[in-house]
């Protein structure tokens, strides 16, 4: 039986030769992995790169019969972002809002609201202009651990330079690590020091 649903892209793993194992947040089950048999092949129908962070995708996917992952049997990307949205910026802020968004969903139950805001997210990332971004992440972190029924307490996302983004960030990076995600740490956050410095 085939399953046709949207989904978000979260991070994508190389599976033996040719093929990949590709986690996703959908419209239908929530957080979810999938298998992309021969992905990684220049030939392949559903190639593994269109499984970039925070892509939203129409997918098709089965279960196969004896197997516990169902596999996906065709992806086409939505695009919502002109040429311009393609910077080192906005592919980092993606990047660490995956890893974000990874370690705090682990179940794979359907949620709508959730679903919502992060496609809601996505189109933001790839319309905002170039000179707003530098904010994004903060604003990103505060709404999702509300969303999720944590309120930063005491951690204002207002900054006024480089520096104070930097502070809020350690911040709201501690807050996560202590009441979301389970004391696993956030690695991408050193990357986004460096580039929004």
């Amino acid at each position: 039986m085939q399953e046709c649903f949207e989904a978000i892209a979260l991070r994508t793993t190389p599976f033996k030769e040719n093929s990949s194992i590709v986690s996703l947040y959908t419209d239908s089950f929530g957080a979810k992995t999938f298998f992309v048999n021969g992905g990684r092949k220049r030939t392949a129908k559903v190639k593994s790169v269109l499984f970039q962070p925070l892509q939203i995708l129409d997918v098709v996917a089965y279960q196969p019969p004896k197997s516990q992952m169902m596999t996906i049997k065709e992806a086409s990307v939505k695009t919502f972002a002109d040429s311009s949205s393609l910077d080192i910026v906005r592919t980092t802020l993606a990047f660490f809002l995956t890893e974000v968004i990874s370690l705090s969903l682990k179940n794979e139950q359907k949620d709508e609201k959730i679903y919502a805001f992060l496609r809601q997210t996505v189109v933001a990332l790839n319309q905002t202009t170039q000179d707003r971004l530098k904010d994004f992440h903060l604003h990103f972190l505060y709404d999702f651990a509300l969303l999720l029924g944590f309120e930063p307490v005491d951690i204002s996302i207002a900054s006024n330079n480089k520096q104070e983004r930097l502070d809020k960030l350690s911040e709201l990076v501690a807050f996560y690590q202590e009441h979301i995600t389970n004391q696993k740490p956030i690695q991408s956050q050193q990357i986004l020091h460096t580039i929004l410095n």
